[in-house]
């Protein structure tokens, strides 16, 4: 009677630790599965723009002089002027047009630090690390560029008033309106040319004559601490 009570629990005891043996051998069964599945899945991961983002950075070397530089040049401000219909570009590389290239409108101001020449064409490094093709057809360079605030009170009396222009030249034609005896005009900017011309630059980016026998003059000097345009 107890051999057999004996042989019972054996029997009882092996169905546990075979019971316990396969629950152990399905959780590493389940185990090996997900972290199988996963190593399959990371080599699939969409990445979107961070690819590209990545395969752009291969195209060129930011820290890359790609100009021969123009020792001549001294670093300033230059003037768009006099656009083709097809525009005017910056972009990431001297020449190139694709990806992130910005395209620019007449009267705009911005800052070059070198120029040079890249493949026998001219070009001028911006203060935002894009290159801009130099024509002096389309841009000039510029004696100087000042922030202002406030505004100018027209006091010449004219039946054609006094002219608002595209960019700084007062012999272009680039005359987009005409303000009055009377009106206030808003300023943001004033340029002076390398010829002596100066042209306050409206809030909505237009130019206009400094001469005080058409207007009173109302302005100050920005705050410095703004960033260059």
């Amino acid at each position: 009677m107890v051999k057999k009570e004996n042989d019972q629990e054996l029997v009882s005891v092996k169905k546990t630790i075979l019971s316990m043996s396969f629950s152990l051998v399905l959780v590493v069964a389940v185990l090996l599965f997900i972290f199988g599945f996963r190593y399959f899945l990371s080599g699939r991961e969409y990445k979107g723009a961070n690819v590209q983002k990545e395969e752009r950075k291969n195209d060129y070397d930011a820290h890359k002089e790609y100009l021969e530089t123009d020792k001549s040049f001294k670093a300033g401000y230059i003037m768009i002027k006099d656009l083709p219909a097809k525009g005017l570009y910056i972009s990431e590389l001297p020449g190139k047009k694709e990806n992130s290239s910005t395209y620019l409108k007449s009267g705009q101001i911005l800052w070059a630090g070198k120029k040079g020449t890249y493949k026998d064409k001219t070009y001028y490094h911006l203060k935002n690390g894009m290159y801009l093709y130099a024509s002096e057809k389309y841009m000039e360079e510029l004696a100087s560029y000042e922030k202002l605030e406030g505004y100018v009170a027209i006091t010449y009396i004219s039946s054609t008033g006094v002219r608002l222009r595209k960019w700084a030249d007062f012999q272009a034609d680039n005359v987009v309106k005409s303000v009055y005896v009377g009106d206030k005009v808003q300023v943001k900017g004033k340029v002076t040319r390398k010829n002596g011309e100066s042209a306050y630059i409206t809030d909505k980016g237009l130019y206009l004559t400094t001469d005080i026998q058409y207007l009173n003059d109302y302005t100050t000097e920005a705050d410095s601490s703004e960033n260059e345009k």
